[in-house]
């Protein structure tokens, strides 16, 4: 006899959405900020769990639907363990803290026994519960498939353009043009700034001038966030002169990536015959993947990526995490082995760029002394926290070391690049924003700003900004009549990126 009932109550389908859903949904959540090709291998992964799971409870109950009920009890109660603990963690109940792991999973554990043998009693209202959670695994898909495909869509409409864009320069490139460095140290703060943190950072600078740098004293950023500061500075302009997308009351970022990873520095500078070097950051936006070389430490197949890392803080697996010392609450969405290894593997690749063939624009993020903190003073682990500081005096001492471990390694490397270049390069060394604490606006736009540029005679302003820095180069080796733009600073809050608070330059060189 035919089974007439509609197909999602014959079918226990749901195991499959139930795996499905953590995953798009983290993905959908923090798509602005990583590659949706990260979460392929976890999606993987869950879905195969829960056809594993499926089949073995279909096995012991004889049942398809007991055995699907089963595979989605544990697969919810597997996934929402770390939300839960997030949660609940730090609330007391007659002052004491009972939801921590060791209270937390024996509940769990109860929760799954439980569930498990009131599946195990063959319930005659298991085809209507069958339907029901069909069609919830259906609605849980669709919010996190229609925000996925809609940033996907938005940008892949590219505000950057093709061949004629408009910000893309002709430049003219004499017979031994020279290599482009731009590096970006993620929050590293002007010196006065630093000094705040503990850290008296003029040996540094003094050095670089030594060797040659200009040094702006009084250097403030564009924008308060990276993918702001970095859309300008590679396109030499404001964000609202590169969209009219950009404006205040709107939080779309959508387009920024592109301007960033297609950027008409390096779509300029590629027309003219140059190479493009990129690094891994960590960040999909500045990983030039599809430069002519591309550099990145190879990782094994079990080593896990950040989304995978962040992934399994949400889950029951994030009890392991948690006992990782080296995982760091200042950046919970980054791995800080995996980012130890890509600060460490860009720092020793770098010396070795200049023998690379032909003229070449080598574009470096390196996300430090900015969070996650792993590097001490000197380049080892990080110093264990002290229970005796609050967070944010925990967090300066951490800010503080990483500034200085990252000096003196780029202190070791600049003067490698100029030996090494048959033409002597221009370097520019910028941080994208300056450190939150302890006066978030006015801080915050406060950066290190240092330029080498052989061979010319220019004036660079204490005062000046990124949004000026290609401009100037662009006009002194490469033939252009760009007019520096006014430098504002233009700061703004995460959840509102485009509604600024203009921030004044009160700085003096050389007080």
């Amino acid at each position: 006899m035919t089974d007439k009932r509609p197909w999602l109550q014959r079918a226990p389908l749901h195991p499959l959405p139930f795996a499905i859903y953590p995953i798009l949904a983290l993905l959908a959540f923090n798509v602005a900020e990583l590659n949706v090709s990260a979460g392929v291998r976890a999606l993987l992964l869950s879905m195969t769990l829960a056809v594993i799971l499926f089949l073995v409870f279909r096995w012991i109950f004889r049942d398809s639907m007991q055995g699907a009920l089963a595979a989605s009890t544990l697969l919810i109660l597997f996934y929402s363990y770390g939300h839960v603990y997030n949660l609940l963690t730090g609330g007391t109940i007659g002052g004491l803290n009972l939801f921590r792991h060791r209270t937390l999973i024996p509940l769990w554990l109860i929760l799954a026994a439980l569930m498990i043998w009131w599946v195990s009693r063959r319930s005659r209202h298991i085809a209507t519960l069958t339907y029901f959670l069909n069609i919830v695994g259906v609605f849980l898909l669709i919010t996190p498939i229609f925000q996925l495909t809609s940033f996907l869509v938005k940008n892949d409409i590219s505000n950057a353009g093709g061949e004629n864009d408009p910000r893309t320069l002709d430049l003219k490139v004499g017979d031994n043009p020279p290599d482009i460095y731009y590096i970006i140290l993620d929050g590293y703060g002007r010196a006065d700034v630093l000094q705040r943190y503990g850290y008296d950072n003029s040996p540094f600078l003094n050095s670089l001038r030594d060797l040659g740098f200009v040094v702006a004293d009084c250097a403030q950023s564009n924008y308060a966030q990276t993918k702001l500061s970095l859309s300008s500075s590679l396109n030499f302009n404001y964000l609202d002169a590169l969209s009219d997308r950009y404006v205040s009351g709107s939080n779309d970022r959508t387009g920024l990536d592109t301007f960033i990873h297609d950027n008409a520095v390096r779509k300029s500078l590629e027309k003219a015959g140059y190479k493009t070097v990129g690094f891994a950051s960590g960040f999909p936006m500045t990983e030039l993947t599809d430069a002519e070389y591309y550099l990145a430490p190879k990782n094994s197949w079990w080593q896990t990526n950040d989304f995978e890392s962040l992934l399994l803080r949400t889950t029951l697996a994030g009890v392991i995490r948690d006992q990782d010392a080296s995982e760091d609450p200042e950046m919970p969405n980054s791995d800080p082995n995996l980012s130890r290894a890509r600060t460490l593997f860009t720092l020793e690749q770098l010396p070795q760029v200049p023998y690379l063939k032909g003229p070449k624009f080598v574009f470096v993020h390196l996300v430090i002394p900015h969070p996650p903190y792993v590097f001490g003073p000197t380049g080892g682990p990080r110093a264990p926290a002290q229970p005796a500081l609050t967070r944010t005096e925990q967090s300066d001492i951490f800010y503080r070391d990483q500034a200085m471990y990252i000096s003196s390694r780029i202190m070791e490397i600049v003067p490698k690049l100029i030996a090494n270049s048959t033409t002597p390069p221009v370097i520019v060394i910028q941080g994208d924003h300056g450190p939150t604490a302890p006066s978030a606006s006015r801080d915050r736009m406060k950066i290190l700003n240092v330029y080498f540029l052989p061979g010319v005679d220019v004036q660079i302003e204490p005062t000046i900004t990124p949004v000026n820095t290609f401009r100037i180069i662009f006009n002194e080796y490469f033939g252009q009549k760009l007019e520096l733009l006014e430098n504002e600073s233009l700061y703004s809050v995460y959840r509102h990126p485009f509604d600024y608070k203009v921030i004044s330059n009160s700085c003096k060189a050389n007080d």
